[in-house]
């Protein structure tokens, strides 16, 4: 499981929803799960739209590991 798949989860995975709640296109999200990583300028909106479906996200759970 990605380090970003509990964000995804609280959209059940569902990239069109999520990409509906945060105004961007479906194809965006899928793209940004494809590539395992979110752009930080999304962040904010992600995590105010995460919290009205009840989860409490924060900047840290965007970050990836990086091999080292």
């Amino acid at each position: 499981m990605s380090q970003l798949a509990s964000i995804y989860a609280v959209w059940d995975g569902n990239a069109e929803a999520m990409a509906a709640d945060i105004g961007e296109k479906a194809v965006t999200v899928r793209q940004w799960r494809n590539r395992g990583n979110i752009p930080p300028r999304y962040w904010p909106k992600i995590i105010e739209k995460a919290g009205i479906h009840g989860a409490k996200l924060d900047w840290q759970d965007f970050l990836t590991e990086r091999a080292a």
